[in-house]
């Protein structure tokens, strides 16, 4: 999915909370985060528009269009979880796991051979992170399988001190327990860590299990879809964000 910058970053300048006031005006009220912990899709790897091409050819071979509600309301959860509502809003009778497998074979179809981008500001936030020795964590809705196919061409999964996938939880997002998990392994509370997301549903996850959480949302992601994020920018390279992590 395109990002639109000048949006989100004219998102960001009037979040009306006031915790984001707050993180945005004066970082330095709140303590630098002991760890950060990332989603995948969207933050780290630039796949959201893989699966919306991929999303796009599947229902075209039955005669349907891609919708933004449907990416809005499929974004950041596990695969099971996200097609149990394709399915019913399409109104498909194919059973789940062949939908799945489908999508799945579309997905590298139009992928191709390459691997997926990095996000812009992916390498330069870690090398930051690790001079100041932060820890740093994934936690994605993704499986492991699909995570290792994702970041080891391009060498990131050692840069990372554990990888939470969908195969270590009972509940996805928008559920907390992905998080609540991470900060568990990390062995300080939830609001010592921040959480950088691009969904709604991440968003929650995030900020239900008591984290700090920055939102780096996509075109098809609405102002009030993350609007309890602590901080709203357009990029891992925005200087908000820097300021935020104290890197």
């Amino acid at each position: 999915m395109i990002r639109q910058t000048s949006e989100v970053s004219k998102t960001s300048e009037v979040c009306g909370e006031e915790g984001t006031r707050r993180l945005m005006t004066h970082p330095a009220d709140m303590p630098p985060p002991l760890s950060v912990v990332f989603d995948l899709d969207g933050i780290l790897v630039d796949t959201e528009p893989v699966f919306e091409e991929a999303a796009r050819r599947q229902l075209a071979r039955r005669g349907l269009v891609w919708v933004p509600e449907v990416a809005r309301a499929m974004m950041g959860t596990p695969a099971r979880q996200a097609f149990e509502f394709f399915r019913r809003h399409y109104d498909l009778q194919e059973p789940i796991d062949d939908l799945i497998a489908e999508s799945s074979d579309l997905f590298y179809a139009v992928l191709g051979r390459k691997p997926p981008a990095l996000m812009p500001g992916v390498l330069d936030l870690l090398d930051r992170l690790e001079r100041k020795r932060v820890r740093k964590a994934i936690a994605t809705s993704s499986s492991a399988a699909y995570v290792v196919k994702m970041l080891d061409p391009h060498g990131l999964s050692q840069r990372f001190e554990f990888i939470l996938t969908c195969d270590d939880v009972r509940v996805g997002k928008p559920h907390p327990e992905i998080y609540e998990l991470a900060a568990a392994r990390l062995g300080h509370a939830p609001a010592e860590m921040v959480v950088i997301e691009d969904s709604m549903h991440g968003v929650s996850a995030a900020k239900a299990a008591g984290a700090r959480c920055v939102a780096i949302p996509h075109a098809r992601v609405r102002a009030e879809d993350v609007a309890l994020a602590d901080l709203i920018v357009p990029s891992l390279e925005a200087l908000r964000l820097l300021e935020m992590l104290d890197v």
